[in-house]
């Protein structure tokens, strides 16, 4: 560049008239005195073009003038036509000042260079990446004349693209090239535009253009040609592997394999690369294809020199010199012009064969990772109560970097939970996000474009529910919105759990040290309790036991301190019952009930409750209890055996009842009312075996029968009163100790025989449910009875097929069904 100024000046006092290279300012009026000296242009695919221009002025001008306007450059060739460059002043450097002029770098960029150093963090959602570049230039105030979008490929919405701290240029450049797109600059009437392309037939053809080849001839005559020409080849990949993995089809991997140059033998070797950001198996060929024309577009590139100034990126040219690997001619990929005043105008170029689709050149060194964490925000409509959840369950958050305007609950795609265990067939665990939680967002690969939630963060406005306030700094605690918690104290000599739920008045389940809100102790061990229902179900079989096993070292169905105790009685209760059997007493069914300790309470072999406690079980309630069994109940003790009640003990049996006393004999007392034995249908026995006592206190003893009443004394004497009749007879005397006998006429006296008007409806009535192929009884076959008034009566045949219902139900009328395994 000094050359350049040198040049300049030793030449600026000396030209005159009208200049092939121009500088137009227009909102500089004092750029009508500008000369330009030399200049400098750049111009490469997918890139701003930068002009360098020298010139020089009779007096100091201002950069305000200047800087930030918009400009343009124009070079006339000796045939008069002339090239132009529109852009901005990006950039205005006094170099020199002499007597006679003042002299200025002045830089003018395409507006493209507006988006370069404009950092930004931005987030997209369901747009295309053509519609992501439109948005770009738009947020820019780029005008619709200002770019054209000239695409063949197919370009599917993308649902989340995040700009992560990168100016605006280098993430449209960035995105161009993961998509295959490239631009460049051409001019209009109204100034620079960019165009957007992503094909060969979206290179510049028209007009036809072809450039003789001669060597040197650009410095001796005035004709374009091109004077230097080399071609540079480079052993590329053979292909390109790619692959990566989408969560939301992870039923595969996506990988792909391709080759645009199957022909080519200079190829070599299959660079695999992960993470490639592709979404399915037909995205994943595409992705591969573009990779590897990168690698093919960049294999055979032509640099030259010549002083065509029609040169420019996406032009096609031909010449006549003879180039094997460009037969369809030359598209530059990039150009730099330069010229002064005492230098002819000349270029220098690099070009590919306009047969091979360009690429920009993929170096993921410069794309952004995010290697650590990012902050954001939970997000619903209107502030959810619950967690606002997708189907697979998914989150939506706003990052925190992001204060863009979105629908609430749009602020991002659904992004997905890390868990510390999640697995097949819905296994893991999740507790809910709520509205405005703080979150911690991941990128996998440390793609920004792949977000996830790695976890969640308390803050000053949500704050952790565990610190060391009220000494809580030993809990371990999971905590729901609702107060359901699980609780897990770990301070020494304390130690407990809680399991609680405020529904139903705080039911909860504690074990261990057991305390109330204020830390201040209330029991030890354990306590389930509720004010609501409660209900304990185990339908195997249920033990509830207070018989103590150390450390919970025993078996979880060691039942054998109640086995012992139930053995000890059971043998008690057997000693009795032969006693009772030689007294003709009626015995319990001790063989049935011992067998079915053994093959169903033992061990809990059926669904049996067994309740055991060393030290005694009892039961106390305002109201009533009431046991029910469908079979016997058996109740055996080695001591006594109590009942008391302030109102009446009734029992009553279908069959018999029986009273046995071994050793102290059978009392029955009543303090007031009668005492009443009667056996309404049948024989009573009144036997001793030593002497037997009747009588009364204070009234009479009546002795009365229907059918006559004998006394014996254990002789041949007896008394007999039967009818009207009074029979003394013996083998023996007859001794009356009396002062006195009278005889008077006769006499009578009639006494009320008692009548038992129950007797008939105590009887039962039985019906016999039989097999209708074998006419076998049903034994165990569960029955329903339906009587008139809508009564309903349900029981189980005994083992002779009998159902039980008495005679006056009978007599109503009634419905019998049997019940079956799906119901009535």
């Amino acid at each position: 560049m000094s050359s350049l100024l040198d040049a300049a000046e030793r030449i600026t006092s000396l030209v005159t008239g009208r200049q092939s290279q121009h500088l137009e300012v227009p909102s500089a009026d004092s750029a009508a005195l500008l000369s330009v000296t030399a200049h400098h242009i750049s111009e490469k695919m997918g890139e701003p073009v930068v002009l360098t221009v020298l010139v020089s002025h009779p007096r100091a001008i201002s950069r305000r003038d200047y800087l930030n306007q918009e400009a343009s450059f124009s070079l006339t060739a000796d045939d008069g036509t002339t090239r132009k460059w529109s852009g901005f002043i990006s950039s205005f450097s006094k170099i020199k000042t002499t007597n006679d002029f003042v002299s200025y770098e002045i830089v003018v960029k395409s507006h493209l260079a507006r988006l370069q150093g404009i950092r930004d963090t931005k987030i997209y959602q369901h747009k295309t990446i053509p519609q992501i570049l439109e948005a770009i230039l738009v947020r820019h105030k780029f005008k619709p004349h200002q770019y054209l979008f000239r695409l063949r490929g197919v370009y599917p919405q993308t649902l989340f693209r995040f700009q992560y701290a990168q100016d605006d240029l280098a993430y449209l450049q960035m995105l161009m090239t993961k998509w295959g797109i490239y631009l460049y600059v051409e001019e209009t009437e109204y100034g620079d535009r960019i165009v957007f392309a992503d094909d060969i037939d979206h290179y510049i053809y028209d007009p036809d253009r072809a450039v003789p080849y001669r060597e040197n001839a650009g410095m001796e005559a005035s004709i374009e040609s091109v004077y230097e020409l080399a071609c540079r080849t480079f052993v590329v990949p053979q292909a390109m592997v790619v692959a990566d993995y989408n969560p939301d089809k992870a039923w595969e991997r996506f990988k792909a394999e391709e080759n645009v140059a199957p022909q080519d033998p200079t190829t070599y070797g299959k660079p695999y690369i992960y993470g490639t950001a592709h979404l399915d198996q037909a995205e994943a060929q595409r992705k591969a294809q573009l990779y590897h024309e990168e690698a093919i577009c960049w294999q055979v590139v032509f640099e030259g020199r010549s002083n065509v100034q029609e040169l420019r990126c996406g032009r096609v040219f031909r010449t006549d010199a003879e180039l094997p690997d460009a037969e369809d001619g030359l598209v530059v990929v990039e150009v730099t012009h330069g010229g002064a005043r005492d230098k002819a105008y000349s270029n220098t170029f690099k070009a590919i064969p306009a047969s091979r689709r360009f690429r920009l050149k993929i170096d993921e060194s410069k794309w952004p990772k995010i290697a650590g964490t990012l902050s954001g925000r939970v997000t619903s409509p209107d502030k959810y109560k619950y967690a606002y959840l997708t189907a697979a369950g998914y989150y939506t958050v706003r990052f925190d970097v992001d204060f863009d305007e979105w629908p609430k609950g749009g602020e991002s795609v659904p992004l997905r939970l890390a868990k510390p265990f999640a697995g097949a067939l819905q296994t893991g665990f999740h507790f809910p996000g709520l509205d405005d939680t703080e979150v911690v967002i991941g990128f996998r690969d440390g793609d920004p474009d792949k977000p996830e939630l790695l976890g969640f963060h308390h803050n000053s406005q949500a704050v952790d529910h565990i610190t060391n306030d009220r000494r809580w700094l030993s809990r371990n605690v999971i905590r729901t919105q609702s107060n359901n918690k699980l609780r897990m104290e770990d301070w020494a000599g304390e130690e407990g759990i809680k399991l609680s739920t405020e529904h139903s008045g705080k039911s909860q389940l504690s074990l261990g040290h057991l305390v109330d809100s204020n830390l201040k102790h209330r029991g030890a061990g354990y306590e389930l309790r509720s004010d609501g229902h409660g209900a304990l179900r185990a339908g195997s079989g249920m033990l509830v036991s207070t018989d103590k096993q150390e450390r919970a070292e025993g078996k979880q169905l060691d039942v054998t301190a109640a086995m012992n105790q139930l053995e000890i009685v059971n043998a008690q209760a057997d000693g009795l019952a032969q006693a009772a059997a030689v007294a003709n007493a009626e015995i319990a069914d001790l063989k049935a009930e011992n067998q079915w300790l053994k093959s169903s309470v033992n061990e809990l072999k059926e669904a049996v409750m067994l309740l055991s406690s060393p030290k005694g079980i009892a039961m106390a309630t305002p109201d009533r209890v009431t046991i029910g069994a469908g079979k016997d109940v058996n109740v055996a003790t080695s001591a006594g055996f109590n009942v008391s009640a302030l109102e009446n003990v009734v029992m009553a049996a279908t069959d018999a009842l029986s009273l046995f006393a071994q050793k102290l004999g059978v009392k029955i007392y009543s303090a007031r009312g009668p005492v009443r034995i009667q056996a309404q249908s049948d024989a009573m026995e009144l036997v001793a075996q030593q002497n037997m006592q009747l009588c009364s206190a204070a009234g009479t003893m009546t002795a009365n029968a229907a059918n006559g009443v004998v006394i014996s004394g254990g002789g041949s004497a007896y008394i007999k009163v039967q009818g009207d009749n009074v029979e003394i007879g013996g083998a023996g005397n007859l001794i009356l100790k009396i002062i006195e006998i009278q005889k008077e006429g006769p006499g009578a006296l009639s006494m009320p025989l008692p009548k038992f008007n129950q007797t008939n409806i105590a009887n039962n009535e039985k019906f016999v449910l039989t097999d209708e192929l074998t006419d076998r009884p049903l034994a165990g076959r569960a029955y329903f009875i339906k009587l008139p008034d809508g009564k309903i009566i349900e029981g189980v045949t005994n083992k002779m097929g009998e159902t039980l219902v008495t005679q006056d139900q009978v007599a109503q009328g009634m419905i019998l069904r049997l019940k079956k395994a799906s119901g009535i």
